[in-house]
């Protein structure tokens, strides 16, 4: 089942930069493509606004919008911004803290919205916010430790100076965890 969850993602993200500062919420929450540059769509693009747009000297807190989409239903995007290292940082602890002790949780870095992974009859509970749905646990951590080592990489391949070398250990011992030893 795993193997044919991979063929097809069950879970989709992206990762997106804000490109300008948000000054109105309704106006962000009404067009937010206005004020993001996603990562994925236009690479180059994105780094230049990272690096423009992140704190002085120390790019490791940059705002911006982490979507997150399981079977087509939307768990966590705009309006919602927040730190994008701290939102995968955030989400790959909820994993490994799940794979220990059958519950996960975190809460985003600057915002009041937790997620909340919890072990259910039958699979897990995932809860972002006022959002939640069942997800199938083994394939759920699978692909979300897969969305947040493609977000690292890309830090890493346009040279955006944060600890990716760090968060990509964190989500290799998180597979560990889970039994699933260093790769896809």
């Amino acid at each position: 089942m795993i193997e044919e969850s991979l063929a097809t993602p069950q879970l989709t993200s992206t990762t997106a930069i804000l490109s300008s500062p948000v000054r109105e919420l309704r106006e962000f929450a009404e067009h937010p493509d206005a004020y993001l540059e996603d990562l994925f769509a236009n690479p180059e693009a994105a780094a230049r606004t990272w690096l423009r747009m992140g704190e002085p000297h120390r790019f490791q807190y940059n705002d911006g919008v982490v979507s997150l989409a399981w079977q087509g239903a939307p768990l966590l995007g705009a309006p919602v911004w927040d730190d994008v290292c701290g939102i995968w940082r955030g989400l790959v602890e909820v994993v490994a803290d799940y794979s220990a002790t059958g519950r996960g949780e975190t809460l985003l870095p600057d915002q009041p919205v937790s997620v909340v992974l919890e072990q259910i009859r039958g699979g897990a509970l995932l809860r972002i916010g006022d959002a939640a749905v069942r997800v199938d646990p083994a394939v759920f951590n699978l692909e979300l430790l897969a969305e947040a080592e493609r977000f690292w990489q890309w830090t890493e391949l346009h040279g955006i100076p944060v600890d990716a070398p760090g968060a990509l250990t964190e989500i290799t011992r998180a597979r560990t965890s889970l039994g699933l030893a260093a790769g896809l």
